[in-house]
């Protein structure tokens, strides 16, 4: 595919300074429990399971093989329907350019180079392959890449923020999800790989988007635009974000003051509000949107996305 162009788009994060701080501890290169449930998910085919780690803002890493080398920090990111490589790791591994595609952000598009790879895996899990992105930038927050959702199709996809694991295993095979604080939310596929599932804040229904990719949390404009019917203006704020190419940006922020998914609820979520690239390109300018970063996420114990069954999964025991 030497020299064509390649369309795919990225779930980018905007980094708030205030959270660095307030993150820091998890900037720690340690796993954080014990995958306990790995054996029994290995003894399927086509499954992998082990611990985790997350980088500096929260964001959940696993380790990833590349070209049989590895294993490598790969950011886990259900905003992007593909993998993609950091430019550090494209050098190391001695990858060239091999034509160019357009990556989507929050803001907007841009060309990248794309490389091709031979192999990608997790564990014994092996991962789709051939010309993939290279980016930089403060999104990948010093690690070697992105995985994306281009392998996950029949598949589920489990991060036990609590013990610190990630499972990957087919759809067919994986238990129902009915333990002690589960519950399951039916969602909608849309685009093939994006589920949208529904919520409630401020006594209204919305559209929720699942990016383990982000940070933080994006509204659009008429998600606001209906807040604004239910309670009046809402106090909203402006704060200087940092975009995943390191350049600032100026947004609008507004406080909602409940959200419930299912089981999950979550008290005053700072939102940053605007009609992004992302939500034009998912078709989703006209119906109130809420993009949940691990912000919101990591209030969970644990999260599922089925990509087979098109169901997301909470587990809240408690707060940890």
């Amino acid at each position: 595919m030497s020299g064509a162009a390649s369309e795919c788009w990225h779930g980018w994060p905007v980094l708030k300074r205030i959270l660095f701080a307030a993150l820091a501890w998890a900037a720690s290169g340690e796993a954080r429990g014990e995958c306990t449930s790995a054996p029994a998910v290995e003894a399927f085919a086509d499954a992998a399971a082990g611990p985790t780690r997350t980088d500096r803002a929260g964001r959940v890493v696993a380790p990833i093989f590349v070209n049989g080398e590895g294993p490598f920090r790969f950011i886990v990111d259900t905003g992007a329907n593909r993998s993609v490589l950091s430019v550090r790791l494209a050098e190391r591994l001695g990858l060239t350019s091999s034509g160019e595609g357009v990556v989507h952000s929050v803001y907007g598009s841009a060309p990248a180079p794309l490389a091709r790879v031979d192999t990608l895996s997790y564990g014994a899990l092996d991962l789709p392959t051939g010309e993939m992105p290279i980016l930089g930038g403060a999104m990948m927050a010093g690690e070697h890449g992105l995985l994306g959702v281009d392998g996950m199709a029949g598949r589920r996809l489990l991060l036990d923020f609590r013990r610190g694991c990630i499972e990957i295993e087919p759809s067919r095979n994986a238990p129902r999800l009915r333990g002690v604080g589960w519950t399951t939310i039916r969602g909608e596929m849309r685009f093939g790989h994006l589920i949208v599932v529904r919520a409630r804040t401020e006594a209204l229904t919305v559209n929720v988007l699942i990016d383990t990719g982000s940070d933080t949390s994006l509204a659009n404009t008429a998600l606001l635009r209906a807040v604004n019917v239910r309670r009046g203006r809402p106090p909203t704020f402006t704060e200087r974000a940092i975009s995943a190419t390191g350049s600032g940006a100026l947004a609008d922020a507004v406080v909602l003051r409940h959200i419930r998914i299912a089981d999950l609820a979550v008290e005053n979520v700072v939102a940053y509000v605007g009609d992004y690239h992302i939500f034009a390109l998912w078709r989703m300018l006209d119906e109130p949107t809420l993009l949940l970063g691990m912000d919101v996420i990591s209030q969970a114990d644990a999260l599922a996305i089925d990509y087979g069954r098109g169901s997301v999964h909470f587990r809240v025991i408690g707060r940890r």
